[in-house]
């Protein structure tokens, strides 16, 4: 084993430990701003104010609690406090270099969005060393950028403050010992599956039984702005264990409650990499050798903007990015971790078609796909993804009110503005107002049609050019959306049984829609 002996600029004089560990007692930093060997000549000039005087510096101390990771801020601009909990000591088994190394990567990985959500130029100072996953965070900023900028145009706002407070802020780490992470030999057919009850994820733990794959169940109960949307899911989650025997989690992550609440997406851009390193304990506990994100084909979807901008709205969802935290993972596992997904090569419609052909009543019951839910219904009826679902369950056969738990009529006129197949794009600012699923809600409206639906929408569309294009290219379309596509991100060893379970359900499907 090969250490790195922590360098000067974190030496024995402000460690009274003696090496710095990043688990307990905050050690001090260096005096950033009277370090001369940042400044030029120039900046030397007393009538002169060097640049970075001028930054907001915020103080990040994170530790090592016995129940899990806490991290402080503390700044004129933001004052926080989190602990997050792990249960059943996941985290007292934890190899204690394994925890400094997921200590380092937490820090980061919750806090490096705070410059562009706090507007300003920001000095992030850390308690904690350099973490895996800054390159990747950088880039997924970077890769984000086109939708940041989507969202700012669209309230009248200008992109550049929001690009120089990007490009200006810094982040200062603290020299630590480099002692590679310990972990045991991994068990392929032992999986972490991050559970939303949501379709994707609904299709992946499918598929897991179908495989005879060990899979252990997490939920991150995020504390944000969307209200009731755990306390749905704790519901749906002991009623759905009722019939279904796994490991469970149920993890509170008071963490997330540090990205962006209003309007934006600021920090959001990070959370899947934020939910697979929060796994690593789990993963060791164990022997897990796959966490399995449920990310389909439709997230790899954009448009170039007016200015020839490529927008990816679900980039760290896109299989590029799926593979990247991939690396991560492995990096922080000794190489036994690999993060990936089993519905690359399927759209929204055809992820719902399988489900209805194979595993209707083990879903559609538990089925929540909305953040918006009142304390009363786990469906709120006014949202994009309350729309959208509504019309792909609608489109396969599926009575969404009696057999998903759906209160409202999301095909009356006045829901018209939640969907992209009536010449606008949908209303908000959520992944639909992109407008990049218009063919597969035209298609999907077309089923309806065809299968006799009269509700309101549904005979508008029926009227509509829109009606016609599908009728004139339907055999294309129904293979795109509801046939599997070829993809190279799914596990080898497995991916031959995934598609001819796939191909089984969506030839059945694809056939009815043809005799239509």
């Amino acid at each position: 084993m090969n250490n790195k002996e922590p360098s000067n600029f974190n030496n024995a004089d402000n460690d009274p430990g003696g090496q710095f560990s990043g688990f307990s007692d905050p050690i001090s930093m260096p005096d950033i701003d009277n370090m001369e060997f940042y400044r030029t000549p120039a900046m030397l000039n007393k009538n002169s104010k060097a640049w970075h005087e001028k930054e907001i510096p915020i103080r990040i101390n994170s530790y090592n609690r016995p129940e899990g990771i806490e991290i402080n801020i503390e700044s004129k601009l933001i004052n926080e406090h989190k602990l997050m909990k792990y249960p059943n000591g996941i985290w007292q088994n934890y190899p204690e270099d394994n925890k400094a190394k997921l200590l380092d990567n937490i820090a980061y990985i919750f806090t490096a969005h705070l410059p562009m959500l706090l507007k300003g130029n920001i000095r992030l100072e850390y308690n904690t060393g350099y973490p895996q996953c800054f390159s990747w965070s950088q880039q997924s900023f970077m890769r984000h950028l086109p939708l940041y900028w989507y969202y700012y145009k669209k309230r009248g706002m200008s992109v550049m403050p929001m690009l120089k407070t990007l490009l200006n802020s810094r982040a200062y780490f603290c020299d630590t010992t480099d002692v590679p992470p310990e972990f045991p030999i991994s068990v392929d057919e032992n999986v972490i599956l991050p559970f939303t009850f949501g379709k994707d994820s609904f299709l992946t733990y499918h598929i897991c039984k179908e495989l005879k794959l060990n899979t252990i169940l997490v939920f991150f109960n995020d504390p944000t702005f969307w209200g009731y949307e755990g306390v749905h899911k704790k519901i749906l989650f002991d009623e759905f264990l009722k019939k279904n025997k796994n490991d469970l989690y149920f993890l509170e992550n008071p963490m997330e409650g540090l990205r962006d609440n209003g309007d934006g997406w600021f920090g959001w851009e990070l959370s899947l990499t934020s939910w697979a390193l929060m796994c690593l304990p789990l993963a060791y506990k164990y022997k897990a050798g796959y966490i399995l994100f449920s990310n389909e084909k439709s997230v790899n979807a954009f448009y170039y903007d007016d200015q020839g901008f490529k927008v990816v709205p679900e980039y760290e969802q896109a299989y590029q990015a799926t593979e990247e935290m991939s690396l991560l993972t492995q990096a922080m596992s000794e190489g036994e971790l690999y993060t990936s997904t089993f519905l690359q090569g399927l759209n929204d419609l055809a992820i719902v078609a399988v489900l209805n052909e194979n595993y209707a009543k083990d879903t559609f019951p538990y089925l929540m796909s909305c953040w918006d839910g009142s304390e009363e219904k786990r469906w709120c009826g006014k949202c994009t993804k309350c729309a959208r679902l509504y019309l792909y369950l609608s489109a396969m056969g599926v009575n969404p009110i009696e057999e998903a738990g759906f209160e409202d009529d999301m095909f009356s006129e006045d829901k018209i503005d939640l969907y992209n197949a009536f010449g606008e794009k949908a209303s908000g600012l959520g992944w639909d107002s992109f407008g990049l699923n218009k063919e597969e809600q035209e298609l999907s409206f077309y089923i309806c049609a065809k299968l006799g639906n009269q509700a309101p929408l549904v005979r508008i569309f029926k009227k509509s050019e829109a009606y016609s294009r599908v009728e004139q290219n339907l055999t294309a379309m129904v293979d795109e959306y509801l046939g599997l596509h070829e993809e190279h991100t799914s596990p080898l060893i497995w991916r031959t049984q995934i598609n001819e379970i796939y191909n089984t359900a969506l030839k059945k499907v694809r056939d009815r829609v043809f005799n239509l």
